[in-house]
């Protein structure tokens, strides 16, 4: 059996949050990932729905930048990826400073996340691992895959997507 890498708890970025409050499963993920955070510049961003908010403060505990390296990397991140968010940014430092393992499907953070050695993880994964902790079927996670997809309007290459379905088999 493969070994996860050490961490500290577990980080969402916006989206990913957006894709948990659609598919409900946070009792799955404390389970799994506790302590569960959220960087406070994704609560205070005024494009989340009062709905996501509201999951965010229930379900996951709020932090910020309280150190110099992390306002360091903060501003190293803005320079290395001006396209990311303040929000992203933050999560990115947060992860990267307190041993975080940040949940994500944006590019852009995937490529800081390898580039600077944060430990992430994506979507489909974790949904691959509701079906290796027994916590859900082959047919329930493609379903939700499919929910996200067809009715939150998440976009996922149909290359990865089939391939990832077609992986489901070997669980």
């Amino acid at each position: 059996m493969l070994s996860m890498p050490s961490f500290e708890g577990l980080i969402l970025d916006a989206t990913a949050l957006i894709d948990f409050c659609w598919l409900n499963e946070w009792e799955w993920l404390q389970q799994q990932y506790s302590p569960l955070y959220i960087a406070q510049e994704v609560l205070d961003s005024d494009r989340l729905e009062v709905a996501t908010r509201e999951a965010a403060m229930c379900y996951l505990e709020p932090i910020a930048l309280d150190s110099e390296e992390m306002f360091l990397s903060f501003i190293e991140f803005r320079i290395k990826a001006p396209l990311l968010s303040e929000a992203d940014r933050s999560t990115l430092a947060l992860a990267r400073h307190r041993f975080l393992l940040c949940v994500s499907d944006d590019r852009q953070m995937i490529e800081i996340c390898e580039e600077y050695g944060i430990a992430y993880i994506r979507m489909l994964r974790l949904l691959s691992q509701m079906v290796q902790t027994k916590h859900r079927t082959v047919e329930e996670v493609i379903k939700m895959a499919d929910i996200l997809v067809n009715e939150r309007g998440k976009w996922i290459a149909e290359t990865i997507l089939s391939g990832w379905k077609r992986s489901l088999n070997d669980l």
